[in-house]
């Protein structure tokens, strides 16, 4: 048994580095890991509810709430619906316009955690791997959409991204007092991402080069909290997680413009895309015996993160990076304990929009718009010590619009007048989990 289980955690764990990209739910990052957490909202800074997989993502002090032995497996099919239209307006008043919606399909994301009290009510250990975010588009060429018309007519043809965000975290909690509990986390961060066209290095005459294949790279950093209880029934949570650290992404690709004299001779080029730190802060109440509800508020500091707070075309034509404002994140999360056996769950999370409009034409790799969601699911203990859950969340549409830019108009700083591209996006997602205790 101990065998079947360690090779599905691996099983799990490869999965979970080979997943595509998925377009995330707060800025780049998911709401919620795992069917318990996503189904209330994300919420989890003061305490995650019966939820191994919740405590790992956003504050490794709730660990503490765990006696025994915790394992959790989770895989959420996550289906997002992006649309990019352009416009193009002529000196002699000619329209040009089309949208084009990517290619979509179920993504799947694996996650898995495990938790041991080492010294009871003093000291828990835990261990995770969490797909946690990424983003992706798969637009087609298309002769009326103007940004993506052939690339000898100034379009850019095809248009797509792949990213992936995993996170392996290391943690541990421990009880300073009866009422502060203590959490620090190591974060082992692995990355993917291919784009094509790459445009975050200087084109070859009229041309960017591809970068379809995928680049991987590590990053570090550490997630520390804590948990305060203020009264029996109720705590006051605060998690830091530090700036994510990542090796520049590298590619061999070769030069792509067919006319100049370099054309087809190897090329190398590099990005450098890190994850921003999160300052978060939480309330949970037990309010009955059967009713639990929490609220949590973070901020993302995208603006001061490598690759984000860069914006614009740089003198060799490069763009130097996303462009991202910071974000405020806020998730509200309730569970009903119906009968001993099932229990009902739901919740709301909303996100600023990090994307400025005079970015959305920097950002259509990237469309991550997403501000509102709904959450809901249910629990049911199946046997002693072992719990199935699921959970269903609509992320519902959202956009952004602004100016399309060239290099050669005024420096590539102002947006070329009658321009427009507009990318919106909404989102589906179903999660199932298995959770497992023994005390």
């Amino acid at each position: 048994m101990k065998k079947s289980f360690t090779g599905l955690v691996f099983a799990l764990f490869i999965s979970l580095a080979w997943a595509p990209g998925v377009s995330a739910t707060d800025g780049h990052f998911l709401h919620g890991v795992g069917a318990i957490n996503s189904a209330m909202g994300g919420v989890g800074v003061a305490g995650a509810k019966d939820d191994v997989l919740g405590a790992l993502y956003h504050n490794p002090a709730g660990l503490m709430a765990f006696d025994g032995h915790h394992a959790a497996l989770s895989m959420e099919l996550f289906k997002p619906d992006r649309t990019m239209s352009s416009t193009l307006t002529s000196q002699q008043g000619v329209v040009s316009s089309g949208s084009q919606q990517s290619k979509s399909e179920f993504v799947p994301i694996p996650a898995f955690g495990w938790s041991s009290e080492v010294i009871e009510d003093k000291l828990v250990i835990g261990f995770g791997g969490l797909g946690i975010g990424g983003f992706g588009v798969d637009y087609r060429q298309n002769n009326n959409n103007p940004l993506l018309g052939p690339e000898s007519m100034g379009g850019f043809g095809n248009v797509f991204s792949n990213f992936s965000l995993l996170k392996v975290t290391p943690a541990i909690a421990f009880s300073a007092s009866e009422k502060l509990w203590i959490g620090l986390a190591a974060n082992i961060d692995w990355a993917s991402l291919a784009v094509d066209p790459f445009p975050a290095t200087s084109p070859d005459g009229a041309f960017y080069p591809s970068a379809t294949a995928s680049a991987t790279t590590f990053g570090f950093g550490f997630q520390a909290g804590l948990i305060y209880k203020l009264t029996q029934d109720m705590n006051l949570g605060l998690a830091y997680t530090s700036t994510q650290h990542f090796n520049e992404f590298t590619w061999n690709s070769t030069h792509a413009d067919p006319n100049a004299p370099n054309f087809g001779t190897h090329r190398e080029f590099s990005f450098q895309l890190d994850a921003p730190a999160i300052i978060a802060g939480g309330l949970s109440l037990q309010a009955t015996d059967q009713l639990f509800v929490a609220a949590d508020a973070k901020y993302y500091l995208y603006s001061s993160t490598e690759g984000f707070e860069d914006s614009g075309f740089g003198s060799m034509g490069e763009v130097k990076g996303f462009g991202w404002d910071d974000i405020m994140v806020v998730a509200l999360g309730s569970q009903f304990q119906a009968t001993d056996r099932f229990s009902l769950r739901a919740g709301y999370n909303y996100s600023d929009n990090p994307i400025p409009e005079e970015n959305s034409f920097f950002n259509v790799s990237a469309p991550a718009v997403i501000q509102h969601h709904l959450t809901m699911g249910f629990g049911f203990e199946l046997v002693d010590g072992v719990d199935l859950s699921a959970a269903y969340y609509r992320a519902f549409e959202s956009e952004v619009s602004g100016p399309m830019y060239n290099p050669a108009y005024e420096m590539g700083q102002v947006g070329v007048p009658g321009t427009n591209v507009t990318s919106s996006m909404f989102e589906d997602s179903f999660v199932m989990q298995f959770s497992f205790h023994h005390h």
